[in-house]
């Protein structure tokens, strides 16, 4: 994961939102942002279906929803909305934005980071088309779902000709979770921009980061729902911890003045 640019991003999160999916990662937030966990499952369901996570410790689920349906949320209610390795995970992505623009307030804020599928257990995998995405919405993902986990079986779990399809079938009879679609950061963009162009989800893109180490699996986009004026980041704040020892090092006096002369001189 991209520590650093998740640090840096998150500043774009303030007021009430959600997190989806977070499990056993959820995203470390500023502290004037509140968290609603969101999931398809209560902690015991996910435990079941994920049990290869049973040592980690998951974010308190609050509201069972899948992403595809946020009906539990009225339009224009949420100040954001956080999608960490989860659109990956959704057989109808583009239900899934319309979801998150539908709860988003005016000037709302979508965090999503995704899998970048070269640098993962995706990388014998083709990127997903966008042609696809779009059949997929119209049509309905059922005629696609079996290839979906055939592609998973042999691609990634590397599996061959009779074992692949009777893995597929096992995989497909629990309704494993598997990533369906993959991207990369560039065929993720351009799947954005056909996106605000055929379906009207005119997001602004407003934060981005691609990996930029060989440890960086991730890149992550800051999307701004439309509102009144330019959307800007806002200024980070320090935890408590932190501003408290910055006060009492060395620094504390120096700090101290520049700010009392910032404010005289905007007086």
């Amino acid at each position: 994961m991209a520590g650093d640019s998740r640090e840096r991003l998150a500043v774009w999160l303030e007021g009430d939102g959600v997190e989806i999916g977070a499990l056993h990662h959820p995203l470390a937030v500023p502290p004037g942002a509140h968290v609603t966990y969101v999931d398809w499952l209560d902690e015991k369901g996910l435990r079941e279906h994920y049990p290869e996570l049973a040592s980690e410790t998951f974010a308190p689920v609050s509201v069972i929803a899948s992403a595809e349906d946020l009906r539990a949320f009225a339009d224009a209610s949420l100040d954001f909305v956080i999608a960490n390795h989860l659109l990956e995970h959704i057989e109808d992505p583009i239900r899934a934005l319309s979801e998150f623009w539908r709860v988003l307030k005016p000037a709302g804020i979508l965090y999503m980071a995704l899998p970048d599928r070269r640098v993962t257990f995706d990388q014998g995998r083709q990127p997903t088309t966008i042609e696809h995405l779009f059949e997929e919405r119209r049509n309905g993902p059922e005629a696609n779902r079996r290839a979906h986990y055939l592609d998973w079986a042999t691609n990634v779990d590397g599996k061959q000709g009779d074992e692949a399809e009777a893995h597929a079938d096992r995989l497909l009879a629990k309704r494993y979770r598997i990533h369906y679609h993959v991207w990369t950061p560039d065929s993720f963009l351009d799947f954005f921009v056909a996106l605000r162009r055929e379906f009207g989800l005119d997001f602004q893109l407003v934060g981005y980061a691609a990996p930029q180490r060989s440890t960086d699996n991730e890149f992550i986009l800051v999307l701004a729902r439309p509102g009144a004026g330019v959307r800007l980041a806002p200024s980070p704040t320090l935890p408590p911890n932190v501003r408290r020892r910055l006060a009492q090092s060395p620094l504390g006096p120096p700090v101290r003045l520049a700010k009392r002369l910032l404010r005289q001189g905007r007086n």
